[in-house]
């Protein structure tokens, strides 16, 4: 039998922009228990790539979307003064704090020690955004009705890394997100849900990261009310070869500026 309240961990990477609010909407619904969430410090977490971005992109945009995040980061201080009473919540640990929900920083949650503490916490389902690491097979089957992703594209397309750039890079004439089954390989599990966002004909790596997270936050949940109703409809994703994609080169991001691509 489906429990009334389905009990979720929330593994993702460290983000002051969409991601903790995706983690309030799961807090905020009342068919879930929002029990714990974990930020993933892996080496590939976007905040770690600042390198690659700044031969790419440039010091001055890399500069500007820093700015961005430490607006961000003083308004996560002055709602934490308050408690995170005001809900600005620009950070996973204010927004675990808010939910009344474990917090936790990992580097691998495949080791036995990750593996160990999210056991102890009965969970039904793993949500990942943007998880910066593969699940393997004892994570995969820990909670009872398995791990689902959030992906910032329409599956099997622009399956792999960094879909906001790669969607911009080859003008993908549709956006979207795709909420999948997880499995062993990156994006490969079924889909069990998509939305689709047109393409702005002028727009950012960091619009399209936004939109693209925003509307997938709202489709998880649609997702995890439809498994709690047994109505969820699996639909095959076939990732092959030529649909994955891994972190841009340098050369690759200088063409995307050169053709009118921002990063902010």
């Amino acid at each position: 039998m489906v429990p009334k309240k389905i009990r979720v961990a929330v593994l993702t990477q460290e983000d002051s922009f969409i991601i903790p609010e995706n983690i309030k909407l799961l807090g905020e619904s009342e068919n879930l228990e929002l029990v714990a969430v974990v930020k993933i410090d892996a080496a590939g977490s976007l905040v770690n790539k600042r390198s690659l971005f700044i031969k790419g992109f440039g010091l001055i945009q890399v500069v500007k979307m820093g700015l961005v995040s430490i607006f961000n980061q003083v308004l996560n201080f002055i709602d934490s003064l308050s408690f995170f009473k005001l809900g600005l919540l620009k950070s996973l640990k204010s927004v675990s704090v808010a939910c009344d929900s474990e917090y936790k920083i990992m580097r691998d949650p495949n080791d036995q020690s990750s593996i160990d503490w999210l056991t102890k916490l009965n969970i039904d389902l793993v949500v990942s955004f943007s998880a910066p690491c593969v699940f393997k097979s004892e994570l995969l089957k820990l909670p009872k009705f398995g791990c689902i992703n959030l992906h910032c594209s329409l599956l099997p397309k622009y399956a792999g890394l960094l879909p906001s750039f790669w969607t911009l890079y080859e003008k993908a004439p549709m956006l979207g997100a795709t909420v999948h089954k997880m499995d062993d390989k990156i994006d490969n599990g079924a889909i069990l849900g998509q939305i689709k966002i047109p393409t702005p004909s002028k727009t950012s790596m960091f619009n399209v990261i936004r939109d693209t997270k925003r509307a997938g936050g709202h489709l998880m949940i649609s997702v995890i009310n439809q498994i709690l109703s047994g109505n969820v409809k699996a639909q095959a994703n076939h990732v092959e070869t030529e649909d994955y994609y891994s972190w841009p080169t340098v050369s690759e991001i200088k063409a995307f500026r050169r053709n009118g691509g921002r990063l902010i």
